[in-house]
């Protein structure tokens, strides 16, 4: 369970990283 966690974690973390990056990126473009 702690692994499955783990993956789920990691895979969440770099789709919020990602959408982040991309959001910002859009944002100074804008600006």
């Amino acid at each position: 369970v702690a692994t499955r966690y783990d993956q789920t974690a990691e895979s969440f973390l770099g789709f919020a990283t990602l959408a982040s990056i991309r959001l910002w990126i859009r944002f100074v473009h804008a600006a």
